[in-house]
């Protein structure tokens, strides 16, 4: 008798059991409004559920402190939406890459980003040097418009018509308003041999400009070189950005230029926002006898130096002037940090941008990547320029009306020339003594650039390869 009374308890329990499940499973049996593999996803949910709620009885601060199970919450939460979420269709790919953005902005950290398969691939293409488009270097200016920075010698934005300074307004009759500079540059580009139509507000014209131009491989000639005054011998390299053929092409340019007894150099390195690590630890040898180019410094503290490349010591060396702007960036930098701390050149134009940090690119299955800031950059005396800059030895602005094509507008130019001069000895000293006073006037400090968001906005940074350590061995272009 008593065990028949202990079964029939037993049975009742089970039933109350069975009849509070039914009744916590409800809810999500009539939101999956039939569908079965909703259905199934939601009762999947209950042990996790009814964790939640036995938990809601205990202290909150206890609660609190429990850690977050980061790849199950992640899981579990996507399958609630998939299951229960009332909208449009739950694209995972979408969400997943989202959620991973949203990681990294919580570390505030610019140079920590996602790329998707798409920039990803931009990203390898201008680090190789090759890319399809119109061949235009974009920017952001301060009103948040995307601009021309500087159209590409020898591609289809040049032989357009594209000037630097031009506002882009629209891409195929699309108001590019508000939109950010990745999705302006991926409207831009497109398949080979296709076209696009642009529409541009260029100063000092009242009517806007619509230019169409064909798309092409653009072969991104980071070099460009001339001899600026072939009497007294001095030359002139232009280096746009660090990438894998940037160092061959600089050979070449100072290959030419001796052909032609050049005496003296000016190394334009104004609105370079950088490129990779060992690019510019190459270029860096070509002017500097011994010692480091760089110091690493890895997140333990360890500091590595990356030394000057011997093998690079193929030409002669020359006086030396480096201009340099506020748009110079993280490998121009450690280009322009090596030359003045080393001695061995004059920087000249206005502080730089000032980006310290080197990433490095892991690369995901599916063609995505992730760039992580993994250390922080040195100059050669051990100084940290990240979000300070870089001074030069003499300060000189640009004027408004500066086109970098335009050798009758550049000011910083024909000074830097001066310089030079001095340091070749055609002009006494006495010029560049005066112009270092003007330069440290109170007027000038007055005048002082304020920090823009150019090379952030290209996106343009000391990245070494995937896989690879920043040991040496490690933008934006339309």
């Amino acid at each position: 008798m008593r065990k028949l009374r202990i079964e029939k308890i037993i049975l009742a329990v089970f039933l109350l059991f069975v009849a509070f499940l039914i009744g916590f499973a409800t809810p999500d049996v009539i939101a999956s409004r039939g569908d079965l593999g909703r259905w199934i996803a939601s009762l999947q949910l209950l042990p996790q559920r009814l964790e939640d709620l036995a938990s809601q009885g205990f202290d909150e601060s206890a609660a609190s402190s429990k850690p977050l199970p980061i790849i199950e919450s992640y899981s579990a939460t996507l399958e609630r939406l998939k299951a229960d979420y009332y909208g449009a269709k739950i694209d995972e790919k979408k969400l997943t890459y989202n959620a991973i953005r949203g990681m990294l902005h919580a570390l505030d950290d610019p140079f920590t980003r996602f790329l998707d398969p798409e920039e990803y691939k931009k990203m390898r293409e201008e680090n190789e040097g090759n890319f399809t488009g119109i061949g235009a270097q974009l920017d952001t200016n301060d009103n948040g418009e995307v601009y021309v920075k500087e159209p590409l010698p020898g591609t289809p934005a040049m032989r357009a018509g594209i000037k630097a300074n031009d506002v882009i307004i629209a891409v195929d009759g699309k108001p590019i308003k508000d939109k950010d500079i990745q999705e302006v540059v991926k409207m831009i580009r497109g398949p080979e041999g296709t076209k696009v139509k642009l529409t541009l507000r260029r100063p000092k014209v009242s009517r806007y400009i619509t230019k169409v131009i064909t798309r092409e491989v653009v072969a991104f000639q980071m070099v460009k070189w001339r001899m600026l005054d072939e009497k007294n011998g001095i030359g002139y390299v232009r280096l746009y950005q660090f990438n894998e053929k940037c160092d061959e092409q600089f050979d070449k340019a100072l290959t030419d230029l001796e052909r032609k007894h050049v005496k003296g150099l000016v190394l334009d390195l104004r609105a370079n926002p950088g490129g990779l690590l060992q690019a510019a630890v190459d270029i860096g040898s070509r002017f500097i006898e011994s010692g480091p180019i760089v110091i690493i410094q890895e997140r333990g503290g360890e500091r590595r130096p990356l030394y000057v490349e011997e093998e690079k010591h193929n030409h002669k060396r020359y006086p030396l002037v480096v201009l340099v702007d506020q748009h110079s960036a993280s490998a121009a930098e450690i280009v322009s940090g090596a030359i003045k701390d080393d001695g061995v050149g004059t920087l000249v134009g206005v502080k730089t941008f000032g980006k310290g940090r080197v990433q490095t690119i892991m690369p995901l299955e599916d063609g995505s990547a992730v760039a992580i800031t993994t250390a922080k950059y040195l100059t050669p005396n051990g100084t940290d320029i990240h979000k300070k800059g870089i001074e030069p030895d003499i300060k000189v602005e640009a004027t408004e009306d500066f086109d970098p094509n335009d050798p009758k507008t550049d000011v910083q130019l024909a000074k830097a020339v001066d310089v030079l001069k001095v340091k070749m000895g055609l002009l006494p000293k006495s010029v560049l003594e005066e112009m270092k006073k003007t330069a440290q006037s109170p007027k000038a400090d007055a005048d002082e650039v304020s920090e823009t968001k150019g090379p952030l906005n290209r996106a343009s940074t000391d990245e070494v390869k995937p896989g690879d350590k920043p040991s040496g061995k490690g933008k934006r272009s339309e």
